[in-house]
């Protein structure tokens, strides 16, 4: 049954559809219609059920190249005063971020701090022991230095893609859930239609497809092959044990391969950091969303390394979803394929704390058609022409692409 924002009447046109309802598609439907576009924003289950509400929900600024930042800094600007722009709470909590370097990497690390601090992130150097006196559990022996940035934190992804839906529906967008789009129609190289499952037409001369890991498919389709393999990702929750003391900061452990940040006042979050090509699955669905108790077994070791009092937390239960990753683990952001067609694919684990400034920079796009500068290092064609992203100040120097 349609949720309480949708509707069960399917529009005969529209300016646009936007096919997703999680928080990219959410975050596009909104942006658009502040614009004045007339929006139908088209999801196949309910706002936020697929990899949106399966997200760890991390706001942070901690990039290793220039788009990265600017498009972090931005976003977490729009969470902190989420409820003003769009008259809902997405829950945003700072928590503040911490990591670390050793000896070893330590250059790494001061030219990373440079690139954020250059960028306007309030990136603080501390010695281990300043650290320690901001986050008292925390292992900090193996470390030489700790970046702090005070402004990072986390939000409700639920929340913020409902928030976003309510929003642009209540200014004249049309939410339809439960509806499956089963294609998109093409006249003389040109958008014309959507169809929905179940004889429905939308007639349209743009669409948006910012379906998280069915998009591929979908693009697919419309002979628009896109260069995305699906990853695994684990997510546990842990009760911190009486004793804890105040909700931590989010830490990443690169050196355990581990992100961590509070979950409400009594748990924390954990998971690990990489897209080990181990951990790639064929398909965009899993069969399971369960966490093996050995995963469960393993992120609590790896997290009782930096926090040992963690030894005495309970599991409380996680989940496992899906990141769609692209060969430089940033989104293309593009119009591609027919005319009227836009791309917001591939986010890498990083779509959720994007999806605000991204949804604004796609919505400028789509209505004006003028492609917004910062969009154009992201373009579909970027792999075929060997320019990805770089990191322009890698940390720590030889890893692989990294997900939180």
């Amino acid at each position: 049954m349609p949720g309480p924002m949708a509707t069960s009447r399917v529009p005969r046109r529209a300016d646009v559809v936007v096919v997703g309802g999680g928080c990219m598609g959410t975050s596009i439907a909104f942006h658009l219609v502040r614009r004045g576009v007339d929006v139908v924003l088209v999801e196949r289950g309910h706002v936020a059920s697929g990899a949106t509400g399966h997200s760890g929900a991390l706001v942070r600024q901690h990039y290793e190249a220039r788009i990265g930042i600017r498009l972090a800094r931005e976003s977490l600007g729009f969470f902190r005063r989420f409820e003003k722009e769009t008259g809902y709470s997405c829950d945003f909590r700072t928590t503040g971020f911490l990591s670390g370097t050793r000896h070893r990497d330590l250059a790494a690390f001061e030219a990373l701090l440079s690139l954020l601090r250059s960028e306007g992130v309030k990136a603080e150097q501390l010695t281990p022991s300043e650290a320690k006196g901001i986050e008292p559990q925390l292992e900090v022996s193996d470390y030489a230095a700790v970046v702090h940035d005070p402004e990072a934190g986390y939000a409700d992804p639920i929340a913020t893609s409902v928030g976003f839906a309510q929003s642009a529906a209540g200014s004249g967008a049309v939410l339809l859930e439960n509806r499956d789009v089963s294609s998109v129609v093409i006249r003389s190289g040109r958008i014309a239609s959507v169809r929905i499952r179940g004889r429905s037409t939308i007639t349209t001369d743009r669409v948006v497809l910012a379906a998280g890991n069915w998009t591929p498919e979908l693009a697919r389709a419309l002979r628009v092959p896109l260069r995305v393999r699906f990853v695994r990702g684990d997510i546990v929750i842990l009760r911190r044990p009486v004793g804890f003391g105040s909700p931590p900061k989010i830490h990443f452990d690169f050196y355990g391969n581990t992100y961590v940040r509070p979950e409400g006042e009594k748990d924390v979050l954990v998971g690990y950091m990489d897209t080990d090509p181990r951990k790639t699955i064929r398909r965009h669905l899993l069969s399971d969303d369960t966490v093996p108790s050995s995963t469960v077994r393993d992120l609590r070791t790896r997290l009782m390394r930096r926090f040992p009092v963690m030894a005495r937390a309970q599991p409380r239960g996680g989940w496992a979803g899906v990141y769609d990753v692209t060969p430089d683990s940033y989104p293309i952001l593009d119009r591609v394929g027919p005319e009227g067609l836009y791309l917001a694919a591939g986010f890498s684990g990083h779509g959720f704390k994007l999806s605000p400034e991204v949804g604004r920079l796609m919505a400028e796009y789509v209505a004006t058609g003028r492609k917004p500068e910062i969009l154009v290092p992201l373009r579909f064609a970027r792999f075929r022409e060997n320019r990805p992203i770089k990191p322009e100040a890698p940390f720590p120097a030889k890893r692989g692409p990294r997900l939180p």
